[in-house]
């Protein structure tokens, strides 16, 4: 079997992909069905949809947009290629389960080797997902793209604080507060104090879906407004780092986050946000406070992935 990005760790391994890089294509590509189906035809997109089953191919090329159509397809390959190289498993049994919750995972059918516990996430062009063979687990990661043209209109228009309150359904009352008044420690004004505030928003939005999607829920959870995150850092982007402390265009990674619900501080729960490039960020849950994160890997599609599905 070819040699694993996983390289044997025994925690939380944490993978992204960038589909654009991947599967680069014009923005102004038309959409559609026949968009997509055109697409699937070229040898090196044909190339990766076959290694996925016939109803795999299907649900990747129903989506009408291209970009959706890469971000679901890197998501499939990611998933098996997560457990063909954590459960050495050959490709054509790397299929994937679902807990009762709907959450997806790996179990062997004949019930012996190892399981895999596994969340994926996708947003702009990247895919991020973080897996461990440790059953006694819970995961939950979730990717943002700050895309401030999309954006910084609506701010302008709407305001700050009434752009923010379009959200507060998902945030409880002291975190609507602390998005609001939330200031940058340097002194900034105009579309540059903006952006900053929008990083703080998505830094908040980012570490509330990777909890909730650890516990297997919705934004939609009765309880998401009596969860609340306290201490929220922005992580500085790549760019705002030195050379010699940036790796693939990582930047800040932050830890000290509390989680609090009901009034009371919830213990047993390790979360960290961490910037990339100057755009994302990816933020984890994991039910374990003892199992290590591993330094987040960059994908090569030949290298890490091809490689795995046809030396399987």
């Amino acid at each position: 079997m070819a040699s694993s990005p996983i390289d044997e760790y025994n925690g939380v391994f944490r993978w992204v992909l960038d589909v654009q890089s991947e599967w680069p294509c014009s923005d102004s590509i038309k959409s559609g069905r026949e968009a997509a189906t055109f697409w699937a035809q070229e040898n090196d997109n044909q190339r990766a949809l076959n290694f996925l089953t016939a109803e795999e191919r299907e649900k990747v090329l129903r989506f009408y947009h291209i970009r959706d159509v890469k971000l679901s397809l890197g998501s499939q390959l990611l998933k098996r290629c997560a457990v063909v190289q954590s459960c050495r498993v050959p490709w054509s049994e790397s299929h994937i389960s679902k807990h009762e919750n709907h959450k997806p995972c790996y179990v062997p059918k004949n019930g012996s080797g190892k399981h895999l516990e596994f969340n994926v996430s996708h947003h702009g062009s990247l895919v991020a997902l973080a897996g461990c063979t440790d059953r006694d687990i819970q995961i939950g990661v979730d990717v943002v793209q700050v895309d401030t043209v999309k954006d910084l209109p609506r701010v302008r228009q709407e305001g700050w604080s009434s752009w923010v309150r379009t959200y507060e359904a998902v945030f409880s009352d002291r975190e609507v507060q602390d998005i609001v008044t939330w200031e940058p420690s340097q002194f900034l004004d105009g579309d540059d104090l903006l952006r900053a505030k929008l990083r703080h928003f998505y830094a908040h939005w980012c570490l509330k879906e990777a909890y909730v999607k650890m516990t297997g829920e919705a934004l939609m959870a009765p309880w998401l407004q009596d969860m609340e995150f306290r201490n929220v850092q922005t992580p500085r982007a790549a760019s705002d780092l030195s050379a010699m402390d940036s790796t693939e265009a990582w930047g800040e990674a932050i830890a000290d986050v509390e989680v609090w619900r009901d009034g009371k501080q919830v213990t047993g729960v390790k979360l960290e946000l961490q910037a990339f490039r100057d755009d994302y960020m990816v933020g984890i849950a994991s039910s374990r406070l003892d199992v290590p994160f591993s330094p987040y890997k960059l994908l090569d599609l030949q290298q890490d992935v091809y490689s795995a599905a046809e030396a399987s």
